[in-house]
């Protein structure tokens, strides 16, 4: 089934930036776990348009555009994001210097993503996710943000889908360095009926000092393995029998970002995946995935950067 089948998008969204009563938006779904906005300078809310009809078998990944656009450099302390579960599956902040019209909403596609520039993901139940220490995911001047919101209905059912994020400065006046995001990933996969294996391989490139390691998978992962190699030396980093649950709150592996898992150029990452695929369809990336997402000190100016199958990018 195509993810445009049964769409119907709304046509305006909510920005609620700290004030104490926000302007008038559009209805939210009740089910929606949203807390108040951040204080007036301290942040921003963002609050989606429903997304209606999400079919069952359904993969929609969201773009909104906000009509937040930064007039000064904003470093970035930490997000917290909100959907309604089912079928909400994750909310990522991103900014582009490629502007839309404010309340531009729609499946995201591949000539938009090449604009974006990761900031900060979370699931959508309210948990917040914060750049430890000094670190912080820096907004640069003229950026504008947009929302990525992701659902996956594996239901019979047809669904709605509403996401919200609020976004919170780091204080003024301190020192803070740049939060780094990494992936290895493999965006070609298309995991067949039955039983299905993948394996990634990544050469380091250049010094990764890794504070936050995770494995990913959806919900018709068996195992995966993600194992480093560091000066000719294997270690494994997860062997995880894989639960559904994971996909949500995945095993993690943090370091004090002043002692960070470093990795250094000519190192390696090794990914192994494992399915049980009884769907009765193949599951193209999206539906499932096989990957290890990282944060790093980028004390170098690296950027986001990520690993598809063995060639860099950015990410």
């Amino acid at each position: 089934m195509s993810k445009l089948d049964g769409l119907v998008l709304g046509s305006m969204f909510l920005i609620a930036c700290g004030t104490d009563s926000a302007p008038q938006g559009p209805e939210v779904l009740p089910d929606l776990p949203l807390t108040a906005a951040p204080a007036a300078g301290k942040g921003w809310q963002i609050i989606t348009p429903i997304v209606d009809n999400i079919a069952p078998s359904s993969d929609m990944e969201m773009c909104t555009w906000t009509d937040i656009i930064a007039d000064k450099a904003v470093d970035l302390k930490s997000v917290t994001g909100f959907q309604n579960e089912p079928p909400g599956h994750h909310t990522v902040a991103y900014y582009t210097t490629v502007t839309q019209p404010p309340g531009t909403q729609r499946i995201c596609k591949d000539s938009d993503m090449a604009t974006f520039r990761f900031l900060a993901g979370a699931g959508g139940e309210g948990t917040p996710n914060a750049a430890p220490g000094n670190l912080v995911w820096p907004i640069p001047a003229g950026a504008q943000i947009v929302l990525n919101h992701h659902y996956l209905n594996s239901s019979d059912q047809t669904l709605r889908g509403q996401s919200a994020m609020n976004m919170y400065f780091a204080e003024p006046g301190g020192t803070y360095i740049p939060s780094g995001n990494l992936a290895f990933v493999d965006t070609a996969i298309d995991v067949a009926q039955g039983t299905a294996t993948d394996d990634i391989h990544c050469q380091i490139t250049d010094t990764l000092k890794l504070w936050y390691l995770i494995p990913h998978m959806h919900a018709w992962g068996k195992h995966i393995n993600v194992d480093l190699t560091q000066a000719g030396v294997k270690t494994r980093a997860f062997s995880q029998d894989w639960d559904p649950s994971y996909t949500f709150h995945p095993p993690e592996d943090r370091h004090d970002p002043a002692s960070p898992l470093t990795l250094n150029a000519g190192d390696s990452v090794d990914i192994h995946c494992e399915w049980n695929n009884d769907s009765g369809h193949t599951l193209p990336f999206g539906f499932e995935m096989c990957v290890a997402f990282g944060e790093f000190v980028d004390d170098k100016g690296l950027g986001n950067v990520a690993c598809d199958r063995g060639s860099w990018g950015p990410f």
